[in-house]
């Protein structure tokens, strides 16, 4: 099955919004066969809106729309998408009757009259449900092509697209198609490319990449190179040994670089180890700013593993409350091994923690300097008291922004801990 994403917002076009929408369809649609060969964004115009569903309807079969279902004037979706089907679209007594209910729901006792033009449903649709927002979402098949319209607000349409999907493949997957994501870290896209490609030109002279079943597709995202392996069979059991038999494959081939899959991240693999191992952690954070605190506090649970940690932005504050030498400060500066070294060890005497973690570094835009450029990053490890890594994480002279730094930071410590938990 082929599908093109419409984006519709004037917002968009403008860029006032950014479009995360398309990214998460695309690839929840890979997860299921679906090859996404257009992303199409459009602004709030009929004519528009019209044109991109003419030549949609053309070279896909299937199309989904996010954007314009409010309940102002300038959010004409169904509308545009009737007129193009040719098709009415009216008020529906239930759909009335459940949005009336969400405003209830809300402690509102009158529901403002434009939201009725929520409650209307083009006459040939199935409705798509909306549990958190009052933007229902359609589903329309006619002349071969299956259309589906969702809210544009993300956490919306997220929770709606699974429905729709479930609509467009039934009587039409005669195949079973599974998927997983390998993720893998410390690795270029290209480097990771280029040694499955030689492993299969040995082996059997095929290209994975294009010409096999199962099929992967690579892709990169900051500070961590992906995987997709995609088979398909007849059945569910046959699609799943040939993914299997390939992800060992890959497996053998990357043993130092996987360190999850499919929903994985480095933070929440790093987690589950700790609470595993009943291991606890602390950080002393100075130019990322607690993000490596917040990062693994945002995972449910974290009070197992979670005792006590420290932004020390300040030389000040690294002396206060780590006990990081004055002298130290002076002779070598805040971005250092030697302060980083103290920090953990300072850390070390105040947390209790099984880990002490200490970052400083520069992160930018400004305080570079030839021998310390943007991007050095001191981080010292210690577990039960002992130093597993002491030194500079610095990655090369990558263009980045403050925000990318940092993150770079975390994601290299996390898979620092999680080798040096494993060994």
């Amino acid at each position: 099955m082929k599908a093109e994403i419409i984006s519709i917002g004037t917002e968009l076009i403008i860029g006032h919004t950014v479009n995360t929408n398309s990214a998460y369809i695309s690839e929840k649609l890979a997860e299921r066969g679906i090859s996404v060969l257009y992303h199409t964004s459009v602004g709030d115009n009929e004519q528009r809106i019209i044109e991109c569903l003419e030549i949609a309807s053309k070279r896909v079969d299937f199309i989904i729309t996010t954007g314009g279902l409010g309940p102002t004037d300038d959010d004409i979706t169904h509308d545009v998408l009737a007129k193009f089907l040719n098709q009415k679209i009216l008020l529906d007594q239930n759909q009335k009757e459940m949005l009336e209910n969400k405003f209830h729901q809300l402690g509102k006792k009158t529901i403002p009259e434009i939201n009725y033009k929520q409650a209307r449903i083009i006459e040939t649709a199935t409705v798509i449900p909306n549990p958190i927002g009052t933007a229902i979402g359609m589903y329309i098949e006619k002349d071969s092509v299956k259309y589906a319209t969702f809210p544009g607000v993300p956490c919306e349409m997220e929770i709606m697209l699974p429905t729709a999907i479930n609509h467009a493949q039934i009587n039409y997957q005669k195949q079973t198609i599974v998927s997983k994501k390998i993720k893998m870290a410390d690795i270029t896209e290209s480097e990771m490319a280029q040694k499955i490609l030689d492993h299969f030109k040995e082996k059997d002279g095929r290209n994975p990449f294009t010409e096999s079943n199962p099929s992967l597709a690579p892709y990169a995202i900051l500070g961590d190179v992906y995987l997709r392996i995609t088979a398909s069979a007849q059945t569910k059991e046959k699609a799943n040994k040939l993914k299997e038999d390939l992800v060992k494959e890959i497996q053998e081939l990357f043993p130092n670089n996987i360190y999850g899959y499919d929903e994985d991240t480095v933070t929440t693999v790093l987690a589950k180890m700790l609470t595993e191992k009943n291991f606890t952690i602390s950080f002393a954070e100075s130019c990322t700013g607690g993000l490596a605190s917040k990062m693994l506090t945002d995972i449910p649970g974290s009070s197992n593993y979670t005792k006590i940690n420290f932004v020390t932005y300040s030389n000040d504050a690294k002396v206060k409350f780590l006990n990081v030498k004055k002298e130290t400060l002076e002779k070598y500066g805040a971005v250092s091994q030697e302060v980083a070294t103290e920090m953990a060890h300072g850390l070390s005497g105040i947390s209790g923690s099984n880990i002490n973690v200490s970052i400083t570094g520069i992160a930018g835009p400004d305080g570079a300097t030839k021998d310390k450029p943007i991007g050095t990053i001191f981080t010292c490890i210690l577990v039960d008291g002992k130093e597993v890594f002491n030194k500079n994480i610095y990655w090369g002279a990558r263009p980045l922004s403050r925000e990318q730094v940092r993150e770079l930071a975390c994601k290299k410590i996390f898979r620092i801990l999680i080798k040096a938990l494993d060994s």
